[in-house]
């Protein structure tokens, strides 16, 4: 039996749209913009399927692929895969898994951040690209809201000038690998966050220094030269652990996603 997995469409700054897929879970509510894409990923179905997730890396995203295989096998694990196959396959593109009784799902692609992994194993740089937006799309709760990605160069990424407007304020950057032998995740943050309004957007913000409110791995604030090689967002290669990473991407919200937030 094959199941689809349906992305809902609506106009770039026009909302979004909730479907119920076959198991019972929500599909994703996006945009019409890979940049411009709603987030609702919670955080703790990313952690419980963190392990699986970097076997991944040894094969092509395909219906044979035992590792692919252990991901689909649960909800929780569908919807982490959904995110994947989302970041890494280009709009209008998907991807057929099969779980381990053989069900096959069609999942949708959407940014295309890694789009050669339909045929082959990633390679290192695709990797941490994919992580990069998996954790941008990342929240406490599972919460949609809609989010502008951005990066100077990666064309995957190009933004509007209407979306550079209206999404001004910037939260913070994501990057690391999932998929490597020891999984590693970071955030920096752009401002304290105090508060967003109704959104559950935490996972730049770390009340300790050392951890975000997501269990991410907190590198400070982005802007410093200690984090980031850049001052200013989108920010460049930034570190974690003593490894820089180029594959970065930084957050932008609505101001009125925003409040008592601090520079």
């Amino acid at each position: 039996m094959r199941i689809t997995l349906t992305v809902c469409l609506t106009a770039a700054l026009a909302g979004g749209c909730l479907l119920e897929t076959e198991d019972g879970a929500e599909a994703l509510s996006e945009t019409d913009s890979a940049v411009v894409t709603s987030n609702r990923l919670a955080v703790n179905r990313l952690a419980v399927n963190r392990l699986a997730v970097n076997r991944l890396a040894v094969n092509r995203l395909a219906v044979n692929s035992l590792e692919a295989q252990a991901v689909m096998s649960t909800p929780e694990g569908r919807d982490v895969m959904s995110y994947v196959v989302g970041c890494a396959i280009p709009n209008g593109q998907s991807v057929t898994l099969a779980d381990s009784a053989g069900v096959q799902y069609t999942l949708p692609g959407l940014v295309g951040l890694a789009p050669a992994w339909a045929t082959r194993a990633p390679t290192v740089s695709e990797q941490r690209w994919v992580t990069a937006c998996l954790l941008a799309r990342t929240n406490v709760n599972g919460v949609p809201v809609n989010i502008s990605m951005r990066h100077d160069t990666n064309v995957a990424l190009v933004t509007s000038a209407a979306e550079r407007t209206q999404y001004s304020k910037v939260e913070g950057a994501f990057y690391g690998n999932l998929f490597a032998a020891t999984p590693t995740w970071f955030a920096c943050s752009n401002r304290t966050w105090t508060q967003l309004v109704g959104t559950f957007r935490a996972c730049a913000l770390s009340a300790n220094g050392i951890t975000t409110d997501c269990g991410f791995t907190y590198t400070g604030t982005c802007s410093s030269t200690a984090t980031c090689s850049d001052k200013t967002a989108p920010f460049g290669s930034c570190k974690g652990q003593g490894v820089t990473y180029s594959e970065v991407i930084t957050i932008n919200l609505t101001p009125s996603q925003q409040t008592g937030a601090t520079e």
